[in-house]
């Protein structure tokens, strides 16, 4: 176990907990996030501000969708008392009452269908995911967008909608095995709902290949902005981070057992038509199945070099902060336009950070101080460490607050001090 001095962060996590500032950005992310979170009181505020309590996000889903899905009693009472509509339909014709059903919240499910809530979907709980006819789908004049873990991404019309269908290479499709641990991890993810998250869409029914389909995201991954417009100012890199650390602990705190991404990379974070950013393509990601919460005994190697933890690259057990250390590398890149040592080759740089704690350098005209000291927590050499995503989300919005407030207090925002 590690001393309270070599992990400074753990004795401020108290005090951040006590402390914590919740900003309130642009939509309804705020809202969301603490009905989600079952978080009354952060609901009671937003609604008091004046926030509507059917305000949705890009994707159409309300705080009565979050609050359902995760099992909010409290907030989904709440809601309906504050006039939510019980029937609101997401963009996958999925009501509050569909999601309680999938999720098995059967109090909420009563609750809702006291109110009149119905469910156009139907879904059979035991069996949650979907398969799309194949004949559904466009496939002859479907347009490559990528190339993934396990195969080609298309972008492809289904029912007359832009989707990305995402192929798994016949040598994996084949074996059985490998076969079968992708349909369950893509059963898992039909079952994510979060406004940072990739909507899963469902698979397809083909004869010969395994092919399952996602929302589509015209707007590209993370990396492709990166390489058009190079670093981000402050408040944006700061934002995005924000989008990202809330994906990435809607997926932690997942239960019964959290789910770890295992290759977090700019690659696998897309831009929506909002402006936010969401995390995509668990094919790599396994549900931790260890009673002890703190210590996942999974193989490692698996993952991109340049953004590997180093507990993974050395091949020991390791558990959700593999994530935080990754998601490090990507705000470091934020602020810095690009991934840093780029001629040098990306198992090298892995291997560095795995026996010489090498890191990333933080140029301080580039980096806000709480930045810095935020990436030196998250890459710190010991799991142990390294911050929850509950508590970096936390201290992004106290930064952002910050940040905000000396934007609206500068006499003038065109000059530039040399």
């Amino acid at each position: 176990m590690a001393s309270m001095d070599e992990c400074g962060s753990q004795t401020r996590s108290a005090q951040s907990k006590n402390e914590q500032i919740m900003v309130d950005l642009e939509g309804p992310y705020r809202l969301l996030y603490c009905s989600g979170k079952g978080d009354k009181d952060g609901v009671i505020e937003e609604i008091e501000k004046g926030v509507s309590p059917n305000l949705a996000d890009y994707d159409k889903r309300t705080a009565l969708h979050l609050a359902s899905c995760e099992g909010c009693v409290d907030i989904v009472e709440l809601l309906l008392e504050k006039g939510a509509d019980v029937n609101s339909v997401d963009r996958w014709g999925h009501t509050p009452l569909s999601d309680a059903r999938s999720f098995r919240h059967e109090e909420i499910c009563k609750l809702l269908e006291e109110k009149g809530g119905t469910d156009p979907v139907r879904r059979d709980s035991l069996n949650p995911w979907c398969e799309i006819d194949h004949t559904e789908v466009d496939m002859v004049d479907w347009t490559l967008i990528g190339e993934g873990a396990y195969g080609e991404v298309y972008l492809v019309k289904w029912r007359g909608t832009d989707v990305a269908a995402k192929t798994i290479r016949s040598s994996v499709a084949s074996n059985p095995r490998v076969r079968n641990t992708f349909l369950k991890e893509l059963a898992l993810w039909q079952r994510l709902r979060h406004p940072n998250i990739v909507q899963f869409l469902g698979v397809l029914k083909h004869p010969d290949r395994l092919i399952f389909l996602t929302e589509y995201l015209c707007n590209g991954s993370l990396a492709d902005i990166l390489k058009k417009r190079g670093r981000f100012d402050p408040p944006t890199a700061v934002a995005y981070a924000l989008d990202i650390a809330r994906g990435m602990n809607y997926l932690h705190e997942h239960k019964p057992h959290p789910i770890i991404h295992r290759d977090l990379t700019p690659s696998n974070v897309l831009l929506d038509e909002a402006g936010h950013l969401k995390v995509t393509d668990f094919g790599l990601s396994k549900i931790a199945q260890e009673k002890d919460s703190s210590n996942y005994k999974m193989t490692g190697g698996t993952g991109s070099y340049r953004y590997m933890a180093p507990e993974v690259y050395r091949r020991e057990s390791y558990g959700k902060n593999v994530d935080v250390f990754s998601f490090a590398l990507i705000v470091h890149e934020m602020f810095q336009g690009g991934p840093s040592q780029r001629t040098v080759g990306a198992e090298e740089i892995a291997d560095r950070r795995a026996y010489e704690d090498s890191r990333p350098p933080l140029t301080s005209f580039l980096y806000p101080e709480e930045i810095k000291q935020l990436l030196r927590e998250c890459w710190h050499k010991n799991p142990e460490c390294r911050p929850s995503f509950e508590e970096i989300i936390t201290k992004l919005e106290m930064i952002l607050e910050k940040i905000q407030k000396n934007k609206a207090s500068s006499p003038c925002c065109n000059c530039t001090i040399l």
